[in-house]
This record gives structure tokens, sequence and C-alpha cells, in this order.
């Protein structure tokens, strides 16, 4: 196999390397390190679909190893982030056994949504490149790794509260409503001005909340901007 055609798919390993790496982190509560390896992960898989395109390098393999390697980076990874980060504190929380289970369960369902939602990318041709159906993976996993960089605590770890958020990610995963793509050059000035509207939230509000919040924000400004493209 020649460079030109290994390269991509190394870098897409090298997005799987991480994602195992930032499950191992997890069990140590190593929260920076975690959102650091995602980050690398995420740098990976920006990287290696752009350099296939470039070396005209795309192959079966690279698009069936980039869902693999998503789906543990990006899937697996936070499900087991969750679970580390919850329970070291099952004891302290005033909640009955039932609930304290589900609250530990819940975040194993996000890597099966997360499967359903790549296996979907996979199968149905993209109509456009600007958009994409259903909260992508990658942004998935950088929502848990902020979320949990601001170590939750108090209502965050209520269960109905606990499991909606976790609930939400999930459908967010699985719906057919618009998201931009972080990939497309053409969705900047979008992407720039959500990023400036949520950082100014960072100021005043809770760093928790201002994660949720600029979860909401990407999700709104996404269906605006896809109203707003169609009537061009």
């Amino acid at each position: 196999m020649s460079l030109r055609r290994l390269l991509p798919n190394l870098l897409t390993l090298g997005n799987l390397a991480f994602g195992s790496w930032a499950i191992a982190l997890s069990y140590e509560s190593k929260w920076l390190e975690f959102a650091l390896a995602l980050g690398g992960a995420m740098i990976c898989d920006w990287l290696d679909g752009g350099i296939a395109r470039l070396l005209r390098s795309d192959s079966a393999i690279g698009k069936e190893l980039d869902a693999l390697a998503d789906l543990v980076s990006f899937g697996v990874a936070p499900a087991f982030a969750l679970y580390n980060y919850l329970k070291p504190l099952l004891p302290t929380l005033p909640y009955g056994r039932e609930w304290r289970f589900w609250m530990v369960m819940v975040p194993f369902g996000l890597p099966l949504l997360a499967a359903w939602r790549l296996a979907r990318f996979n199968a149905t041709p993209s109509e456009t490149k600007r958009f994409f159906e259903g909260l992508p993976t990658p942004a998935h996993g950088a929502f848990w790794a902020l979320w949990l960089l601001s170590t939750p605590k108090g209502p965050w770890l209520q269960p109905a509260i606990w499991i909606s958020l976790v609930a939400a990610l999930g459908i967010l995963m699985v719906s057919r409503l618009p998201f931009l793509s972080l990939k497309s050059r053409h969705n900047l000035p979008w992407i720039a001005g959500i990023a400036l509207a949520w950082s100014i939230t960072l100021l005043w509000l809770p760093k928790e909340a201002a994660v949720v919040l600029g979860l909401g924000m990407y999700a709104i400004g996404s269906y605006g901007a896809s109203r707003f493209l169609s009537d061009e």
C-alpha cells in the first residue's frame, strides 16, 4: 500500500488511539487529560477526511474504519467517562438504589445510539456537505468532555436531570435535525457567530450551564442556517 493511501488511515487509527487512551484516563478521573485526548481524536478525525480528498485516496476501508474509530472515541469513551465520574459520587447522593442504578446505566445507551447514527451516515448518501442529519458524534464527544471538565455537581446529579441530559444527547445524535458541519469552510461565518455568542455566556453563567447552552445554540443556529440557506 502506498503512503498516499496509508496516511489518511493512519490518522484514523490515531483517532482510535486517542479515544482508547481517553477511556483509560476516565478511570483515573483525569478530566483535563480526558478532554485533551478527545481533542486529539477530533483533530485526527478532521484531518483524515480532508487529506484523503486532497490525495484522492478515499477508500471503502477508510470509510468503515472512520466510523469504528468515531464510535470508540465519541461514543464509548464518553459513556465510560460518565460512569467513572458518577460512580465515586454515588454513596453521597441522597437517592434510592433504583435511581442510582439507572443513573449509572443510562450512559451506556450512548454508544448504541452513536453506532446507529454512524451506520446511518455511511448507508445514506449525503445530499449536502454543509449539514449533517443528527448531532455529529465528534460534537457529542466534545460536549461531554467540556461538561465533565466543569466537574458538575449539585442539581446536575439529580437523577431526572442527569438521565434527561444523557437521553437528550443520545436522541439528538439519531434525530433528523440539521447540524452545521464543522468541516465545511462555507459554514465558518455561522460557526464563528455561534462561538462568539457562546463565549459571551461563559462570562456570566456557571460552566456546566454554559456548556449545555452552547449545545442549544449550536442546534438552534444550525436549524436557522438550514432554513436561511434553503431560501437562497
